[in-house]
């Protein structure tokens, strides 16, 4: 599966990694957090898609994006449950949401009037025993890169600049 993500800064990466639940019992923690815009079910996303999604985006300024609660999906969609996620609040991620979810469909169950903005910390029988007021990092950032990640090798394949000056 392929997804237009959030390029998420460093510092905020950082304070994500400070608060991960070492010692929650937790089946996997997230190594590298990702936000997801939109999630493509084909296993290749080729040229056509992506040129059709720049095209898309063309004229997409960058947007706010703000940390939100530190919540938990009791049962996930997908994968292993419960997630443990910290809950991201920005206009900006659910109107390109909703536009290529009009173009390209969405994914049954996770995405449409399901979608929840967020950025998954740790996954699987764990207990949500974080106090999230220790987060030092920074609360909020401009979304200027979007990336196209490959879910299943956990990489990114291309990206698309919205601050069209830099």
């Amino acid at each position: 599966m392929w997804s237009l993500n959030v390029s998420i800064p460093q510092g905020i990466v950082r304070a994500i990694e400070e608060i991960a639940p070492v010692s929650g019992g937790w089946e996997e923690i997230v190594e590298e957090p990702t936000l997801v815009i939109k999630r493509f079910e084909k296993e290749d996303l080729d040229g056509h898609i992506e040129s059709e999604i720049k095209f898309l985006l063309e004229n997409v300024e960058p947007f706010t994006v703000e940390i939100g609660n530190l919540e938990m999906f009791e049962v996930a969609d997908r994968g292993t449950s419960p997630v443990l996620y910290i809950e991201v609040k920005s206009i900006g991620m659910k109107l390109i949401h909703e536009t290529l979810v009009s173009v390209f469909g969405c994914v049954k169950g996770v995405e449409g009037e399901n979608y929840i903005p967020h950025i998954t910390i740790a996954r699987g029988s764990g207990v949500k025993n974080i106090d999230f007021s220790d987060f030092s990092g920074p609360t909020w950032w401009t979304a200027k890169t979007l990336e196209f990640w490959d879910g299943d090798k956990r990489k990114k394949k291309n990206q698309v600049m919205l601050d069209k000056n830099k």
